[in-house]
């Protein structure tokens, strides 16, 4: 009897268990995320110069990890450095916050548009320019990847674009919406979270996606035919990179990393995670949708460093804009570059 009645027991409480070590796991990630880094501490004890690089991700990428593109550059740097070592740690943007109001701050930062904090940590950087990293005319962040908006299709010609027969992927971080004032676009056009806009697309809800370079590697996984048309008058999708660190020797080392990962070298190895470069064309014909996108300059960009505010308000404009609100479209000007 006994045995019988600790199986019904364990048949009752099975499921509620499952859930709670499931999230006993997903918190314990989420708490240790921002701690993970390439080496630790401890095994850095015995390095001259040690650099810190804190990446952030705050718009979706191609495919892979930012994050673990960066590690792998950091361990080619470290070859050719003498007794350097680059410890990167992954960040959100709230605990990188957090760390920063109790201290701790890095000598360099990797992070997308959303990261207002960056401002007040960022060093010039001398030789380098790019309007929408820049402050006063002074560039204080430099893209070392970027993406790129895009409107995909199955069957048709882009001619016949409305808002019933588009949808636009709002992915994380990203600003779809200004891409398509930006472009034209006005109309009450359906927008939807990135995954379920690019199923609905598949699925045929739709005639026309307006998504991302991510939506480029989903819809090759999926094995789907579709063509591409990049969006030439807009892109906030710029993977930024800003020193932070006010002591020379640190500056100059921070510096001379930079211009590695900014070289030909690396630059050209972007496409492992699906991203393009700045100043080099890197796709072919193997890869058409990302050959087209990236001889792409786009015309407008918005500051690297607005704030969450600044964000909440520009999307709010961007909104409004699109469905035809004039006022706000003029709002929406002023915070383009």
């Amino acid at each position: 009897m006994k045995i019988q009645s600790l199986a019904k027991l364990f048949r009752r409480i099975r499921i509620p268990l499952f859930f709670l070590l499931l999230a006993v796991i997903i918190i314990g990630s989420i708490v240790a995320y921002p701690l993970l880094t390439s080496y630790s501490e401890k095994e850095a004890v015995g390095y001259e110069g040690i650099l810190r690089l804190w990446h952030i991700d705050t718009f979706e990428g191609g495919q892979g990890s930012r994050c673990s593109f960066l590690n792998r550059v950091a361990r080619r740097y470290e070859k050719s450095a003498q007794g350097r070592l680059i410890l990167v740690t992954n960040h959100t943007i709230e605990s990188a916050e957090t760390a920063i109001r109790e201290g701790y701050i890095p000598d360099m930062i990797s992070y997308g548009t959303g990261a207002g904090f960056v401002a007040d940590l960022a060093c010039p950087l001398n030789g380098l320019k790019f309007s929408s990293g820049a402050i006063g005319g002074v560039t204080y962040a430099y893209p070392w990847c970027r993406g790129g908006y895009m409107l995909f299709t199955a069957e048709g010609d882009f001619t016949d674009i409305s808002a019933d027969n588009t949808v636009i992927s709002k992915g994380r971080g990203a600003f779809p919406a200004i891409a398509a004032v930006s472009s034209g676009l006005c109309g009450e056009y359906t927008e939807e979270e990135s995954v379920k806009a690019y199923v609905d697309f598949i699925n045929g809800k739709y005639k026309y996606l307006l998504g991302t370079q991510r939506d480029v590697y989903r819809l090759q996984s999926r094995n789907f035919a579709f063509q591409t048309k990049p969006v030439e008058e807009f892109s906030d999708l710029y993977q930024y990179i800003s020193v932070c660190t006010s002591e020379s020797d640190k500056v100059s080392a921070c510096t001379e990393f930079i211009d590695y990962l900014l070289s030909e070298e690396v630059q050209t190895s972007l496409t492992q995670i699906g991203m393009m470069s700045i100043n080099y064309k890197i796709y072919n014909s193997e890869a058409p949708s990302m050959a087209t996108a990236e001889q792409i300059v786009p015309q407008k960009s918005i500051g690297a460093f607005l704030s969450g505010d600044a964000m909440s308000e520009l999307e709010k404009f961007a909104e409004a804009a699109l469905c035809g609100d004039a006022a706000s479209a003029k709002k929406l000007e002023n915070f383009l570059l």
